[in-house]
Parts: C-alpha cells; structure tokens; sequence
C-alpha cells in the first residue's frame, strides 16, 4: 500500500483564471495564494483554500501546454487529485511493486520552487485510475 501523507489538492483547469477566483472567491470565500508561474509547462495555477481544503486553478497561456490539451479535449473542470508523500523515490517503488504503472516523473530543475518548496511528482495515467489523473507530490524545502 502507498503511504501517503495527505490528500493534498484538487487541481481545477480553467481558461481565465481571474473570472474563476473571481467565482471561488465571491460564493465560497475562497483564501488565495500567489499565482505561480509553472514556465516549463506554460500554465499558471492558483492555490486556495476553501474550509480547511486546498484546491488549485491551472490556467494555461500556450496553446501547446498539457492544461490547454486538457480543456481541448475535456473543457473545464477537475484535473487531477494529488496526493502528498514524503520521499517520491519510495513511493514510485511502491506502485511499481504492486503493478501501477506511472504515466510521468517531473523533477523541476534546481532553484525551480512553488509555494516556497521544492515539488517532485509523478503521474498516474486516467486510464488506470478510474478515470482521474492522480497527481502524487513530494515537497521539501529548498
């Protein structure tokens, strides 16, 4: 079984993200963090909290980008569900050693932070989780 350290985030994909804070904002008194600039995969994202739980809007500003292929593809709505472990590595040996197939590993290059930490993550494909991509973290301070 995969230890996980917490369901982390919800990643919601949308086209403008100041109309859709403006919504999480004005009908949920929704709590937001910086804007982060995700440069090697051309979209931002928007953390926020709504009652103790962390949502994120990705926005993408290139037609080429995963989020913009996405909402081609899918239009808005829930992209992923990202669940937070401590060591990566020990994770990705976990799902090999049960049959999980992992779809993609980002590590971002050095200096690269978000949120004031150092993300690595990988990615379970929909097609093998039921239909939600599964976004697995692991942060550390830089």
């Amino acid at each position: 079984m995969l230890k996980v350290k917490s369901v982390d985030r919800i990643g919601l994909a949308v086209e403008d993200l100041d109309a859709a804070r403006s919504f999480f904002e004005r009908v949920f008194g929704a709590r937001f963090g910086a804007v982060e600039d995700v440069a090697d995969q051309s979209f931002r994202y928007a953390p926020f909290d709504v009652a103790g739980f962390t949502l994120e809007l990705l926005a993408p500003y290139d037609d080429a980008s995963v989020i913009a292929r996405f909402l081609k593809s899918r239009g808005p709505g829930v992209h992923h569900v990202s669940f937070q472990v401590d060591d990566l590595d020990a994770a990705l040996a976990e799902l090999a050693r049960l049959g999980v197939p992992v779809a993609h590993v980002h590590d971002y290059p050095e200096g690269v932070s978000f949120e004031g930490q150092r993300w690595r993550e990988a990615f379970i494909h929909p097609r093998d989780a039921y239909g939600v991509l599964i976004h697995i973290a692991e942060r550390r301070k830089p």
